[in-house]
């Protein structure tokens, strides 16, 4: 096999070939990890049938992992989509922060929200609520729009149950309640900042442009039925809360309680990411009006039908992370680090960054850079979870015109490519300096 620089040279030339099949040919990200996978193997002189090996083992090996939860955390974040439990929380969050702090609370909404619920859904469940608080509190909608698109985004690559930071954890053998808890903390300062970014005095005045229309009531945008029908806020927020609270409780349970711990087994089994997902998921079933064929079947079946790609593709990044393992580069690339004397939080980070703005999707960006990190891990010197969250922080720098969020964000806000390089590109630049500095102050205490 190879070793040393011409290893490297071929790592560097895959890693190049993936970032260019999936943002240039649009070559679905699930073939293009397999296939440079595949090559990749090959090139480094492992035997074919090693290479066939390590790939499918890759791919199963994560998958059982994480195939269930990320299947039971689309379900959840479906039913309350479809139920207008999101709509319930927003509500909320706005009700407590006031109409005055309105980003702070896009902002908070935007990181509750999801939780469970992908970014980019989320933002269209909630822009008619940016909307009508732009047109009634004559609050310029750029302001609106940048601070709910840094909430949501922000949660989404550092909180699970959000695919990517569930996979980074797979991949990198992470406690998972411990990436809760980090990833909660992180998420703080991430979104306070971005608020404060989003509210400035600057992004107002350069763009105060607010929604016209007549000041009718706050959510006149929304549809009268789904307020109706939706259920307590309350119980909107148990299918969130309760897994999360379960998962973090099992992580710590074993150094508070004991291994033999009758208290300390159970909070085992139940905080286990699989039954805490699946108590959220009943949880998330009691929302809706009436329990049947509705629900139990065409809800579940488009929420699966949601989590094929993001399960195939994170598989893959198993596939990808397998054999880079296997090549040995992970020790090579410790050894020149630790020649240069790089700190290692900083390898992750510029890495998922890279791979972000390169190819535009950040659930991409930190698969990837997770398989490449996790062979580097020990001679990095970081902890599994400060990687993921590392990971996570790089992952939202930069967003721009080649991620679909981006056109999401700036289509629904009705702005154009300017505007949104603004509202959507700085956003992130700001969120991702300001989540890699709380990692690193994190680092320091964990």
């Amino acid at each position: 096999m190879l070793s040393g620089s011409v290893l490297l040279l071929v790592i560097v030339v895959m890693i190049a070939l993936l970032i260019i099949l999936v943002s240039k040919v649009k070559l679905n990200a699930f073939l293009a990890l397999i296939l440079v996978s595949i090559i990749m193997g090959l090139a480094s002189g492992m035997p074919a049938q090693d290479v066939i090996n390590t790939v499918t083992g890759g791919f199963g090996k994560l998958m059982g992992y994480i195939g269930i939860v990320i299947a039971l955390g689309v379900i959840i974040g479906e039913v309350l989509e479809t139920t207008g439990a999101a709509e319930k929380i927003a509500n909320s969050v706005l009700k407590v922060i006031g109409r005055d702090r309105s980003a702070l609370a896009m902002g908070i909404t935007g990181g509750l929200v999801s939780i469970p619920v992908f970014c980019d859904s989320g933002f269209v469940i909630l822009n008619p609520i940016i909307r009508a608080i732009s047109r009634v509190g004559k609050v310029p909608i750029m302001t609106l729009s940048a601070a709910l698109m840094a909430g949501l985004l922000t949660t989404h690559v550092f909180v699970p149950p959000t695919p990517g930071p569930i996979a980074a954890a797979g991949i990198l053998g992470a406690d998972l309640g411990k990436v809760v808890l980090y990833g909660i903390i992180v998420s703080i300062p991430t979104i306070i900042f971005s608020v404060l970014w989003a509210n400035s005095k600057f992004l107002r005045n350069k763009f105060p442009k607010v929604v016209e229309g007549p000041a009718e009531d706050l959510l006149s945008d929304m549809k009268v039925e789904k307020d109706v029908k939706s259920p307590s806020t309350f119980r909107s927020y148990l299918p969130i809360l309760i897994p999360i609270v379960l998962i973090v409780l099992q992580s710590f349970s074993k150094q508070l309680l004991g291994d033999e711990s009758t208290l300390g087994t159970f909070l085992a089994f139940i905080g286990h990411p699989v039954i805490a997902l699946g108590i959220g998921t009943i949880l998330a079933f009691t929302l809706a009006p009436k329990l049947g064929g509705e629900v139990l079947d065409t809800w579940v079946g488009r929420a699966l039908e949601k989590s094929t790609i993001i399960l195939l593709v994170t598989a893959a990044a198993g596939s990808f992370g397998g054999i880079l393992k296997a090549t040995g580069v992970g020790e090579y690339l410790g050894e020149i680090i630790s020649q240069w004397g790089v700190p290692g939080i900083l390898i992750p980070f510029l890495i998922s960054a890279f791979v972000l703005t390169a190819q535009g999707s950040a659930t991409v960006a930190i698969l990837t850079t997770s398989a490449i990190v996790q062979p580097m891990l020990g001679a990095l010197g970081l902890s599994p979870e400060l990687a993921v969250l590392a990971i996570g922080a790089g992952a939202v720098t930069v967003v721009h015109a080649n991620g679909s969020y981006f056109w999401v964000v700036t289509k629904f806000s009705e702005m154009d490519i300017t505007e949104g390089y603004w509202c959507v590109t700085m956003t992130t630049l700001v969120m991702g300096i300001t989540g890699f500095i709380s990692v690193a102050i994190l680092s320091l205490f964990v």
